[in-house]
């Protein structure tokens, strides 16, 4: 779900696929509420901010209680992997795609 007003004109592809994890991880724990969007591109963000880059997006946990947000948090960061930073905020799920040099991206054929 999106968040009325959200604006996502500009995400890159990464940020897709990062949702649609997200949502897979919300379902997991059994949340009441859906994995919804609260913020893209839209909103005031700090100087070093992502969403301006269309490679962040805000995720909902204040619906949520802190022990199932702290699972999904970590669940997220194990499931996005290394090119993801994934940051538990006091009422969201920040998400951002960030790669860091990557040496070895572990890929067996």
């Amino acid at each position: 779900m999106i968040k009325p007003g959200v604006d996502l004109r500009g995400l890159v592809p990464q940020m897709a696929i990062a949702y649609i994890i997200a949502c897979v991880v919300y379902n997991k724990h059994q949340c009441v509420e859906q994995c919804v969007i609260t913020s893209g591109v839209d909103s005031v963000h700090g100087p070093n901010s992502l969403h301006p880059l269309g490679k962040a997006l805000d995720l909902r946990t204040n619906t949520l209680s802190g022990d199932v947000a702290l699972m999904i948090h970590h669940d997220l960061k194990q499931a996005l992997g290394g090119q993801f930073d994934v940051v538990l905020e006091k009422d969201h799920i920040h998400v951002e795609f960030d790669p860091k040099e990557v040496t070895d991206v572990g890929v067996t054929i």
